[in-house]
């Protein structure tokens, strides 16, 4: 009998307590912040698996596997003071099992205060005492999810109208900081940063970027897409103020809940990331770490992020916001037969008004854009299309919304224009010249996991001369709507609408260009990505209506990646507000891509990461000939130090089916048609964005349809101090062909002095010797607060074609004002 009841109690026990596997004991080797990390227990601890201290200063206390490294395992630390340190002893408690990949695997908490922090950069506001010290923060590259460096102490608070955020970073003191930009928007990022990452629905598909080095410049980014799309041209209203002292550096940012878009409740949960950048190692550190990469948009993606608790009954404000602008200037266009001076008085008004928490209505009247910095010269000797991209408020706010096609892609030798639906430079711009805008309207948000934008532009007719010929732009309404709506974890499907309507004065609102079309954006994994879009068109000038699709598989993994891409565009497809990068003489065509790298980390002394890889473009008409292909051999090295190294070897084959220039200046060079395939070999390099001076170098060597090609750019930029800054561009192309020679340059130079981060001045020259072109612009901006700025502008052009001769001239002062009710 009491052999049989010992029986029972012994299967009693086995049945209710927990199970603590035998596997031998793991040791804890270091401690950061929340962070412990263990050895000896790889592969007998998932993710998730619980483990206990079984010896030592933390015995009892408990940890959660966040991460498996190759000989390491990190661990949460469940439950804070439990005294863990390195050399406990530790047992796995308890095996986890592989979970949504939406788990998140950090927490930050946000305290609320009655009064949040006064801006002064220091930390020493009293609210700062209520925070929860966040700590622990992680390596991105270059030593994968080992704790940082330097110590990085963040804190959050909040009140009633703003987010407040803290960072204290530590510095060895023999080093001090490197911050070479004070103005806003300008490049700190390879200054001392920190970062912080806002996924306000906690969708894990858009969000909002904020950066501020060590001198408290700013800058933000709109994220969308999962963070491969990024708005670097949004502009948000927010406040931060830094200091540095012998052995740290502090920063205050003020965020305002009228700038964010989040739905209500009594306890919210955001997504949220953090991150710093120590230039002087090159080092970014996060406090949450995604999948391993030295890419530096890697930051971007959303799929790994931590979590944001403790928010709660905060008011998701319905923002009025007017900002009215005056305008006086004084114009005159030499190109006219009479020229003189033009004094103008214009005046508008910028409207924001929030229909619902999550949707706001912006109009504007009479919009203007003088104080935007013009396009900067590019030159194209292919047979392909520029693209420039968007830099006017009004279209940048939201422009996520309207997303719809293929994007931009870098490759080894450039950057390949995408394929829009919806590209807003259509809009207010003909032949370089700027056409009035009367009214714009745009409706714009998300509520739920529905997104939506809606979007109304009206332009005013306007006739021009250039280079003796009159140009007649008709008044012509814009319409757009996007909607998209969440799927699944982290994937998407969208639809768009595009319409423009010309008041003809013989026809009426009769002539139009109508486009619509559905995408598809499906993630499967964090590594895996497929995407693909449908679309049409219709023109009342065309009988037909003709159609585009596209695919596209990216893989992007620890080592490899691979992108393969496929895009059909019929004869008469053409979306009138989109941008379509066709070739010379090929209107309908098929194009298919590849794009292969392997990144290996080689334990070679100072070398970081390198890439190399093929990738190949392929171009043929419908009916399968081929136009067009590219195959190109590319090897980048990444050193230590961030300075970066390069050298491609391209192949192309190209049919010319109607001649054509290269040369605008010398149109009686020409590329006969035939079919011609050419040889380049370049390479450059690109210097450390921590330093104050950094040459930039490439050259490329080949040749080119009939002759040669000898191409020479260089970027030179110098920074002092972070107050002034200095930058010079300039691209040399020697064209050796035998039908003549030409040579084309191009030069940009901007200098900038800021007197602090809100007040700047800056000059702006370029010159393109092939366009016998010459401009220069002299802008003073100063935001005297949130929102609110004075403008002070002066532009020239030139034309050099017999000497030099005036072209047009502008003086223009600019003043708005944010008002909210």
């Amino acid at each position: 009998m009491r052999c049989r009841l010992n029986i029972v109690l012994g299967l009693w026990m086995v049945l209710v307590t927990p199970s603590i596997t035998t596997a031998t004991a793991g040791e804890v080797t270091r401690v950061a912040g929340e962070l412990a990390y263990v050895s000896g227990l790889s592969g007998s601890a998932p993710l998730w698996s619980t483990l206990e201290v079984s010896a030592g200063n933390g015995q009892g206390a408990g940890l959660e596997v966040i991460k498996q490294l190759p000989d390491l395992l990190v661990a949460r630390v469940m439950k804070t003071g439990t005294g863990i340190t390195a050399g406990d002893q530790v047992v796995v408690r308890e095996k986890g099992s592989e979970q949504s990949l939406l788990r998140s695997r950090r927490v930050a908490h946000a305290t609320r205060v009655d009064q949040g922090p006064v801006m002064n950069g220091r930390l020493d506001d009293e609210a700062w005492a209520q925070a929860r010290p966040i700590r622990g923060f992680v390596q991105r590259d270059p030593n994968y999810w080992l704790p940082s460096s330097e110590e990085t102490v963040a804190l959050i608070v909040y009140d009633d109208k703003s987010l407040y955020f803290g960072f204290e970073c530590r510095l060895p003191n023999e080093d001090g900081v490197v911050a070479n930009n004070m103005r806003r928007d300008s490049d700190i990022f390879g200054d001392d940063n920190i970062q912080i990452m806002l996924d306000t629905y906690n969708d894990r598909q858009n969000g909002f970027f904020f950066f501020i080095n060590a001198l408290g410049a700013q800058s933000d980014v709109m994220l969308s897409n999962e963070g491969r799309s990024y708005n670097f041209d949004w502009d948000c209203n927010w406040t931060s103020r830094a200091h540095v002292y012998p052995d740290r550096w502090t920063v205050e940012v003020e965020i305002p809940f009228s700038q964010l878009r989040f739905k209500e409740a009594d306890e919210m949960i955001w997504g949220i990331n953090l991150a710093r950048f120590n230039a002087r190692k090159n080092e970014s550190s996060q406090l949450v770490v995604g999948n391993q990469s030295s890419s530096p948009t890697e930051r971007y993606r959303m799929s790994d992020i931590g979590e944001l608790r403790g928010l709660g009954r905060i008011k998701a404000k319905r923002p009025i916001q007017v900002k009215p602008y005056v305008l006086p200037g004084t114009t005159i266009d030499y190109l006219e037969l009479d020229p003189e001076e033009d004094p103008s008085f214009e005046a508008g008004v910028d409207l924001r008004y929030g229909v619902t928490s999550n949707l706001s209505l912006d109009v504007s009247y009479n919009t203007d854009f003088a104080q935007v910095e013009g396009d900067q010269e590019q030159t194209n000797l292919t047979q392909f299309r520029l693209f420039f991209p968007e830099k006017r408020e009004f279209f940048l706010e939201g422009a996520n919304l309207f997303e719809f096609g293929e994007q931009a892609r870098r490759t080894g030798s450039g950057t390949r224009p995408p394929t829009l639906l919806f590209y807003s430079r259509r809009i207010g711009l003909e032949a370089g010249r700027k056409i009035p805008i009367i009214l714009g309207t745009k409706f714009a948000g998300k509520e739920g996991r529905t997104s939506v934008g809606a979007l109304n532009v009206v332009t005013d007719d306007l006739s021009f001369v250039d280079d003796g010929d009159t140009t007649c732009v008709e008044k012509t309404n814009y319409s757009v709507l996007s909607l998209r709506r969440d799927i699944f974890s982290k994937s998407n499907v969208g639809l768009i609408v595009v319409n423009k309507q010309i008041d003809d004065p013989a026809q009426g609102w009769d002539q139009y260009n109508r486009a619509a079309g559905i995408d598809f954006n499906y993630s499967p994994t964090r590594n895996l990505n497929f995407q693909a879009f449908t679309s049409t068109t219709w023109d009342s000038e065309i009988d037909d209506t003709d159609a585009a699709h596209f695919a596209m598989m990216n893989f992007r993994g620890t080592k490899y990646w691979l992108r393969t891409k496929y895009l059909e565009v019929e004869d008469n497809f053409d979306p009138a507000v989109g941008f379509v990068n066709r070739r010379k003489g090929l209107e309908g065509f098929r194009r298919y891509d590849l794009y292969a790298r392997w990144r290996p980390k080689p334990d070679i002394g100072g070398v970081r990461y390198m890439s190399i890889g093929p990738e190949a473009q392929v171009i043929t008409d419908r009916d399968n000939n081929v136009k067009y292909w590219t195959a190109e051999w590319s090897w980048f090295t990444s050193f230590n130090t961030g300075d970066f190294l390069s050298m491609q070897a391209v192949r192309t084959h190209d049919v010319v089916d109607e001649a054509f220039s290269p040369s605008d200046r010398r149109d009686e060079i020409v590329i006969p048609a035939g079919e011609y395939t050419f040889t380049s070999i370049s390479t450059g390099n690109r210097p450390s964005r921590a330093r104050k001076f950094r040459p930039e170098f490439g050259f490329e060597v080949g040749t080119y349809y009939t002759g040669r090609r000898y191409t020479f750019d260089t970027e030179l930029v110098y920074l002092p101090s972070g107050r002034l800054s200095y930058e010079m561009i300039y691209e040399g192309n020697w064209l050796r062909l035998p039908q003549g020679n030409a040579t084309i340059h191009t030069v940009t130079s901007r200098a900038l002095y800021s007197f602090s981060t809100d007040f700047f001045v800056k000059f702006f020259v370029q010159w393109n010797n092939d366009k016998e072109t010459f401009s220069t612009n002299f802008l003073l901006n100063y935001r005297y607060r949130p929102g609110s700025d004075v403008f002070f502008v002066f532009d020239s052009g030139f034309d050099t074609f017999d000497g030099v001769s005036r072209r047009n001239r502008s003086v223009l002062l600019k003043w708005s004002y944010l008002m909210n009710l």
